[in-house]
């Protein structure tokens, strides 16, 4: 739009008349003077967002392996605690029953038990565990549960039943003679042993009492083998318990 001068004309004679002029052109002007406007603000680019995304994905791969091992840790030494509190459960019992380990049991060891459970380890020491003595209602002992084993074992809905732990059985390094320390209770019937006649044997210390169970370490003829995880619930370690009544993880 063209801009009009509104003023006197050339030669004017009048002095007073050419402020007034000036103020209207002033006026006129800045009423026709095209607003500036500010460049509009610039988004993100595909490529910024993909580069963010694609920064997202290399930090969560990075930290999703270092959570799922921290969790795995904190699983065994959960694992490791219940075994010391069993441990210690097993020695007292021996102390209460002439130094007499509990017995005779099964090798695999279940965390549920009754009155009528006379054939499992849990049933000797869960009184010595803080939980219930044996009773007609079936109940599962927490202590003797693997946290492990609940997070890998095929199908868990209960521990009902379940065989979380494998006892020792056999301390007797000639194979052609098994000695069962915390013996067996059918045919051939073995008593358990006394803890003083480990030195018959081996040092209590280098003696596992208990270990984790998987499918590597039974044999696959035993009728609950589908039950048992693929692998050892705590990576490249299985948590055993030694007749020292020390624990540690040991590597496979």
């Amino acid at each position: 739009m063209r801009e009009t001068l509104i003023g006197p004309s050339v030669g004017s004679a009048d002095p007073k008349a050419e402020p007034a002029a000036n103020q209207s052109c002033i006026m006129i002007c800045h009423v026709f003077r095209k607003p500036i406007r500010s460049a509009p603000r610039a988004g993100f680019t595909l490529i910024e967002l993909l580069v963010v995304v694609a920064v997202i994905g290399v930090l969560a791969g990075l930290l999703l392996p270092a959570l799922a091992k921290a969790k795995q840790k904190a699983q065994q030494t959960g694992c490791l605690s219940n075994m010391k509190q069993i441990g210690i459960a097993i020695h007292m019992y021996a102390d209460d029953n002439d130094d007499t380990l509990p017995g005779p049991v099964f090798a695999g060891a279940r965390a549920s038990y009754d009155i009528n459970s006379s054939q499992e380890l849990i049933w000797f020491i869960a009184d010595y565990l803080g939980a219930p003595v044996p009773s007609p209602k079936t109940v599962v002992a927490d202590m003797f549960v693997c946290p492990g084993y609940l997070r890998k074992a095929p199908g868990v809905t209960s521990m009902v039943g379940r065989k979380c732990y494998l006892l020792n059985d056999d301390v007797d390094p000639n194979p052609l003679n098994r000695v069962p320390p915390f013996g067996y209770p059918i045919a051939p019937l073995a008593p358990p042993l006394k803890l003083s006649s480990f030195d018959t044997y081996k040092p209590p210390s280098d003696v596992f009492a208990i270990v984790g169970v998987d499918k590597g370490n039974v044999n696959p003829t035993v009728s609950w083998w589908s039950d048992l995880p693929y692998e050892p619930v705590h990576g490249r370690v299985r948590n055993q318990l030694f007749f020292d009544w020390h624990v540690e993880g040991v590597r496979w």
